[in-house]
């Protein structure tokens, strides 16, 4: 194998001839061999060398780079070089010469590398002799919304308004013209408070949509009442009131608080009341702590109370005003304890509430405050004492939001660092004082970063991805939230880990020490090793009635979307298994006798066409089925699959439910969107 130094030489070597041919060869055919050479570094030289010859023979094999891999030096290669050639490659596409059927990526990537007024023009060309489908086919509704100018947006949106597009491009229309907006700061010529219209779409999704782009848009004239209606309304889908209050908070303003108020009275149901305070908290905290004391004091469940004081403390600032309008007695220990967890996580540090709703629960205020020789003695205990068995369920437990965090064999969620194989590389003593004193120790990239944005909220979490134009963070409860980088007014890294100190106030002892059990035998040979691939470990659950028999839907899960709101996401137990109890906990049942069915998905990624073998660990009764087709039961089955995602569907007899499922391939890699 070449040294690197010598490799490099020779990549240098590449660079100065492949300059040489293009002073040299106007033909350019050296350097169309040279774009497509397996050496990155050979591509990035061939790139730059064309854009040295203004032509668009030059433009169009620049962008047949698309076909190889590319990597962020090839992608800023490429789009410095269609700058560089943009008006020979545009003056081509309008002539004809450079046709962009079959050509659709590289269309977009140029589009999105030129100027915003070149890629108007070259819409306006290619949109002119293609109307936009009824089902959106191909990227042309994205790159509106990407390089589109006002008219053409206005194209987009009036044909969204007049059901031109079925539901699925509906959606994307108006994502699209949401991003337009939030991106670039770029609306549709005219008149945009007829967006109200597309709220009395019968499609949520659509409903959905339209809410996030009339916050964006912000001038709503009279529909502005709908955002309430639907907000209030006992009628309103889940994510369709979520994505009213969210336009009512982005809105903002006399009349979103007057609404606000409103929504948050007594006499409302908590489902909206909830949500109301939070966004009225946001908006005006001091017309909101009256509601937020009384929601404090009603509230019985502690997951609904977490989710309740992460959206009062968004404003800044509100923790200390809040502890300051608390009782000094009345609040539910759960409320409390929830309220104490929040202020903490995230980066927060709200020691005023913290110690308010302590005091009003009648809680010790520092529950967290471990020493080195209880981390000692808890470490010793852990061997002794612990089961890690017990300890897996406990770290499932929702209101540990172990499982929200963290990913065991790809299993979870990304805020927190991966624990596949925590246990084999951490000693005990460690384990025990990353959960108890989670801000002592805290991983490389996973320090919170805090972002307050021009209207003075903030938002705390990992900095999931970056653009030019967005910044994307996932909070501590495993969301993700993108903020326009010109709406940011102050960013910062936070000095601790989004992980709560007293997490573990809700165990006791003996479970504590289950739950460090737990962890310090994850990646240890045995049951708790998910190093190993080749087993399922996302899955939905969703179940049938005889009410779905008799209208002729009872295999409606088999080709159902894995966005359907039917289905339930669990993953299986470190071992590879979802249990019977794992499923009646998910699907919440109790017994089986009243459903029809039970079914579990996953997906599957096949790298080439070919047979591919499943075993199916279940018990009598059980049917395997791949994209649609009954394929086998328990046991093993193999079938034909192309390359690909593929949907896998186990479906299930409530009256002879197996104890455990597990389904294994050393053929496809599993996954589930």
């Amino acid at each position: 194998m070449h040294k690197p130094t010598f490799r490099l030489a020779v990549v240098t070597a590449l660079a100065a001839s492949v300059q040489l041919l293009a002073q040299a060869n106007p033909r350019l055919g050296p350097l169309g061999k040279l774009v497509q050479d397996e050496s990155p570094k050979v591509r990035v030289e061939a790139l730059r060398a064309l854009a040295k010859i203004p032509t668009a023979e030059s433009a169009a094999l620049a962008l047949s780079a698309l076909e190889k891999p590319m990597d962020p030096n090839l992608d800023y290669a490429l789009w410095l070089t269609i700058n560089d050639l943009a008006e020979p490659w545009i003056a081509a596409l309008q002539s004809g010469a450079w046709k962009p059927e079959g050509r659709e990526k590289q269309l977009e990537f140029a589009l999105k590398a030129l100027r915003s007024e070149q890629s108007s023009r070259v819409l306006g060309q290619v949109l002119s002799s293609r109307p936009l489908t009824q089902d959106g086919a191909g990227p042309w509704i994205e790159l509106i919304g990407a390089a589109g100018s006002p008219p053409q947006l206005r194209q987009l949106f009036d044909q969204a308004l007049n059901g031109g597009f079925n539901e699925a491009a509906a959606v994307r229309a108006i994502r699209s013209l949401a991003d337009a907006t939030r991106l670039r700061k770029v609306k549709p010529e005219g008149d945009l408070t007829s967006v109200g219209r597309l709220f009395d779409s019968k499609s949520p999704a659509v409903q959905v949509e339209a809410l996030k782009l009339a916050a964006v848009w912000k001038d709503l004239g009279a529909a502005f009442g709908k955002l309430g209606e639907l907000a209030g309304a006992a009628n309103s889908a889940p994510a369709v009131r979520e994505a009213a209050f969210a336009a009512l908070r982005q809105i903002g303003g006399a009349g979103a608080v007057d609404t606000l108020l409103k929504l948050s009275a007594a006499d409302r149901d908590a489902v909206v009341r909830r949500p109301a305070v939070g966004i009225l908290a946001a908006l005006d905290l001091g017309k909101a702590l009256p509601a937020i004391v009384e929601q404090a004091k009603a509230t019985t469940d502690e997951n609904q109370a977490v989710e309740f004081w992460r959206s009062v403390l968004t404003a800044k600032g509100a923790g200390k005003q809040i502890a300051e309008a608390l009782p000094e007695t009345g609040i539910p220990p759960a409320v409390a304890k929830a309220g104490m967890r929040v202020a903490r996580e995230g980066g927060r540090n709200e020691l005023d509430l913290v110690v308010a709703l302590a005091k009003g629960a009648g809680l010790a205020a520092d529950t967290a405050a471990a020493s080195a020789e209880l981390i000692r003695e808890i470490a010793a205990q852990v061997t002794a004492k612990g089961d890690p068995y017990r300890g897996e369920w406990l770290y499932r437990r929702p209101d540990l939001a172990c499982v929200g965090c963290h990913a065991i064999g790809g299993a979870g969620s990304k805020v927190g660092p991966d624990l596949t194989s925590i246990g084999a590389s951490a000693p005990v003593d460690y384990l025990v004082e990353a959960v108890l004193l989670p801000n002592v120790k805290i991983k490389e990239g996973y320090h919170s970063l805090i972002v307050t944005t021009k209207d003075d909220t903030e938002y705390t979490g990992t900095l999931a991805r970056e653009t030019g134009q967005e910044v994307v963070l996932r909070d501590a409860a495993g969301k993700e939230q993108a903020i326009a980088k010109a709406d940011i007014a102050k960013r910062e890294q936070g000095t601790l880990s989004l992980m709560p100190g007293g997490l573990l106030d809700p165990l006791n002892a003996q479970e504590q020490l289950d739950l460090f059990a737990f962890l310090t035998q994850l990646g240890k040979p045995g049951d708790f090793d998910a190093a190993q691939g080749g087993v399922a470990r996302r899955w939905q659950f969703a179940q049938t009635f005889h009410t779905d028999a008799q209208a002729g839907q009872e295999l409606w899960p088999v080709s159902a979307k894995n966005d359907d709101q039917r289905w339930q996401t669990t993953f299986a137990l470190v071992q590879g298994s979802v249990s019977k109890r794992l499923i009646g906990q998910v699907l919440q049942a109790e017994g089986w006798s009243s459903r029809h069915g039970v079914f579990a998905a996953t997906e599957v990624v096949a790298a080439q066409a070919g047979a591919v073998r499943f075993k199916l660990v279940a018990g009598p009764g059980t049917e395997l089925w791949v994209d649609g087709r009954k394929v086998g039961g328990s046991g093993e089955s193999t079938v034909e699959l192309s390359g690909g995602v593929h949907r896998v569907v186990v479906r299930l007899d409530p009256k002879q439910m197996p104890e455990a499922i597990r389904l294994e391939s050393e053929d496809v890699l599993f996954g589930l969107n």
